[in-house]
């Protein structure tokens, strides 16, 4: 994301810009707010357009880049390196240090004055925060409802809470503002035909010592082989619950509900790591359907219970089918394919 440099207080961390960034003296119109008389209200914009940044100027007083007066309302190509005045040519000014394409991210927040020790992290459309090794929170994007989410990973219900711009966070003893890019004229939404929870199909291929878990998933069009995750073993054992429930008679909508607390104790982890397999298996159904179907709708939650919610799935504990959960029936033992 571009960054600029106030060269007025150098020691004043760097500012990220928005796809589209006002410049101005205006608090409540402008993303960065220049306190002088002379700079007008909204004076220049700088935007995102074409895969490169241009600057306008918008102002009475005039903007120059590097001395160079600018022609009022005619964009601008910004260089690394350039550095942009406003209502003068040598006053309120700014060094462009970095010109890379706008992405999602979260800023470090500090005092004034403070010195800056965390840089600013470039989000994924699923994050677990502050690291994959040490989460304490999720943070995603669910494409089929344009939302960004947070999980607390702690919290044993599993609620996920909306998101917004500028909204902010905290984690790792820091806290940190979301940076969020709205989608623009320019962007295009690819969304894949809407997937239902009884087309896709599954097969878990669980080794004899239970140690290294599979999985195959399959509709009418796609089929997708996801090698062996810790978090294929969290979903097989819902599968296995709610397989547990259809032959005690219990009705589709109530089978494989469990409370987290249950399930930790049989998988033998904490809540914590129980929700950040959660995470990452609906993190890995959002991004293999591209949208298609949510991982929300594979993987439920009601209250404080959690459930699979497949229809359609098969496991395989070495070359034994020791499940085969509303699929035709098959011999008892085949092999893996």
């Amino acid at each position: 994301m571009a960054a600029i440099l106030n060269l007025n207080n150098k020691n004043e961390a760097l500012s990220y810009l928005n796809a589209c960034h006002c410049f101005g003296r205006s608090p409540t119109n402008v993303d960065t707010v220049i306190n002088a008389q002379e700079v007008s209200r909204i004076h220049a914009v700088v935007e995102w357009s074409n895969n490169q940044w241009l600057i306008r100027d918008l102002s009475n007083n005039g903007t120059w880049v590097n001395n160079q007066k600018l022609v009022k309302d005619n964009p601008h190509k910004l260089k690394v390196g350039d550095k942009v005045f406003f209502a003068s040519g040598e006053s309120h000014g700014f060094e462009i240090q970095d010109l890379r394409p706008p992405q999602n991210m979260l800023l470090p927040i500090t005092q004034p004055g403070d010195c800056v020790t965390e840089s600013p992290i470039v989000l994924a459309d699923g994050n677990l925060l502050p690291s994959e090794q040490n989460p304490e929170i999720a943070l995603f994007y669910v494409p089929s409802k344009d939302q960004w989410y947070k999980e607390f990973l702690i919290d044993t219900d599993g609620s996920a809470y909306p998101v917004a711009n500028s909204d902010l966070l905290f984690f790792n003893n820091q806290k940190w503002q979301l940076k969020l890019i709205p989608l623009t004229e320019n962007t295009v939404l690819m969304a894949k035909a809407k997937l239902s929870v009884d087309q896709i199909k599954y097969r878990f291929n669980l080794s004899l010592d239970e140690e290294n878990t599979e999985l195959t998933v399959t509709t009418d069009d796609e089929k997708f082989c996801l090698a062996n995750k810790a978090h294929h073993y969290l979903t097989l054992s819902l599968a296995r619950h709610r397989d547990e429930d259809a032959k005690q008679g219990i009705d589709a909508d109530n089978q494989g509900w469990r409370l987290p607390e249950t399930l930790t104790k049989e998988l033998g982890c904490d809540i914590t790591l129980f929700n950040t397999h959660v995470c990452r298996a609906k993190q890995q159904f959002r991004d293999m359907f591209d949208g298609a179907c949510d991982g929300d709708e594979l993987i439920e939650r009601k209250g404080k219970k959690i459930r699979f919610a497949g229809v359609f799935y098969r496991i395989y504990k070495g070359n034994e089918l020791i499940v085969n959960r509303g699929q035709d029936k098959v011999s008892l033992t085949v092999l893996h394919g």
